[in-house]
């Protein structure tokens, strides 16, 4: 565990409170990216530009385990005054500030839609969005180069046939080892769902389970056959060590599913040319919103001050600052145009952006429903065994329908 000691102030008055007071503020941060150190330092240092008289203590804990740590701080009275979460689980939701009193019930208008409605708890809202990432196809541009095979505009983009047999053309001809490599993760598994217009949820309250099994279970085997003919042998079933980002890096790979966070990655380390998308359709366009959201904790003597950081670390200007060097998609709407530093990263993550804006309701909606939390893991095991053979695809889908309904009844 790492401690940095920041100066802060928090001085001004909030919209319905008294005058902030200097403060020693307790924050509990993990790392997305080991750019984000250097980013989080970034905000917190034109913070203290701002407002000099307040201290800050910030500790970067690792991402695993993170919401098991913060139950565990709540249960004990040792709650920080801010941290970054990617969920808000019921168990520490009584211990969140509602910001809606604070900043208005009209704040999260200026973020990202699907996103931000993962942080309102009924008329309340516990958390105020980061920032947003998108899933999609990374290529290797200089692959499709050496085989002399064109890569389609945004515009045109194309289907999962034409995609599929387009880089097994270009995997023979340049001489790449894989046509393509995929993340072991539901959150990127489930984005094939969603290109054939299945989703897990409905978009709006009252939630319900609307999954069709039947269109699911077809769709998970045209998944399966891509494991059998295009993916590494071994890489959805654990058999294989080989790693989707290494082999991609490496220029073993002409396509990768991954996701926005793996730009900055490939700006530092790749030595081929690189590009996002178009990633391929099913019956529809789809990416899949996530990213990470900010909380404070009410259990402190620091509410005012928690939430003014937060309202600097979520506005335009901390935003432009927070997403530069990770080169994050910002959460605000109103957040200038990000200087990544790389025209590559600019081009890359303004694709990802056009396809978040392309996609369903759905493919925000499900991954911000506090319910999806609890079927990530099944999800993720029952493909697996699907791929595998362990179980039939519709028991797998079942096992998923099941997990879904049991959640929204956990989370009631």
């Amino acid at each position: 565990m790492m401690k940095t000691t920041v100066s802060l102030a928090i001085a001004g008055v909030l919209l319905t409170g008294p005058a902030a007071h200097a403060a020693r503020l307790n924050v509990m941060w993990f790392l997305g990216t080991d750019a984000e150190e250097k980013a989080i330092h970034d905000v917190l240092d034109a913070y203290t530009t701002k407002h000099p008289e307040t201290t800050f203590n910030l500790q970067i804990v690792p991402y695993d385990g993170i919401e098991q740590k913060l139950s565990q701080a709540v249960a004990s009275g040792s709650a920080p005054d801010i941290s970054k979460t990617s969920s808000m689980r019921p168990v520490i939701r009584p211990y969140l500030v509602d910001f809606a009193p604070i900043f208005g019930a009209k704040y999260l208008d200026d973020y990202v839609p699907a996103w931000a409605m993962g942080a309102r708890l009924g008329d309340k809202i516990i958390a105020a969005p980061l920032h947003v990432t998108a899933t999609g196809i990374l290529l290797n541009k200089s692959a499709f180069a050496k085989a002399g095979v064109a890569i389609p505009s945004e515009q045109q983009g194309w289907t999962w046939d034409q995609f599929l047999t387009t880089i097994k053309t270009v995997k023979e001809k340049a001489g790449v080892r894989y046509p393509l490599v995929w993340d072991v993760s539901a959150s990127r598994w489930i984005i094939h769902e969603f290109e054939y217009g299945n989703s897990i949820f409905s978009e709006t309250e009252p939630y319900k389970v609307v999954m069709d099994d039947q269109k699911w279970t077809d769709t998970l085997n045209k998944f399966i056959d891509i494991t059998k003919t295009a993916l590494p042998p071994g890489q959805w079933s654990g058999s294989s060590a080989d790693n989707p980002k290494q082999l991609f890096n490496s220029g073993d790979a002409v396509a990768w599913m991954s996701g926005s966070w793996q730009v900055a990655g490939l700006v530092a380390n790749a030595k081929f040319d690189w590009q996002a998308g178009p990633t391929p359709s099913g019956t529809v366009r789809s990416s899949i919103v996530g990213g990470d959201y900010i909380v404070a904790f009410n259990t402190g003597d620091h509410v005012a001050e928690s939430a003014e950081v937060i309202k600097f670390i979520t506005s335009p200007e901390g935003q432009a600052l927070f997403v530069k060097t990770p080169m994050y998609i910002p959460a605000n709407l109103k957040a200038p145009s990000p200087d990544y530093g790389s025209p590559a990263a600019v081009a890359a993550l303004k694709v990802m952006q056009d396809e978040l804006t392309a996609s369903p309701a759905y493919a925000g909606t499900d991954q911000g429903n506090p319910a999806m939390q609890y079927v990530w893991d099944t999800m993720k095991q029952a493909v697996i065994q699907a791929v595998t053979g362990q179980v039939s695809s519709a028991n797998a889908v079942k096992k998923i329908h099941q997990a879904a309904t049991d959640a929204l009844a956990a989370d009631e």
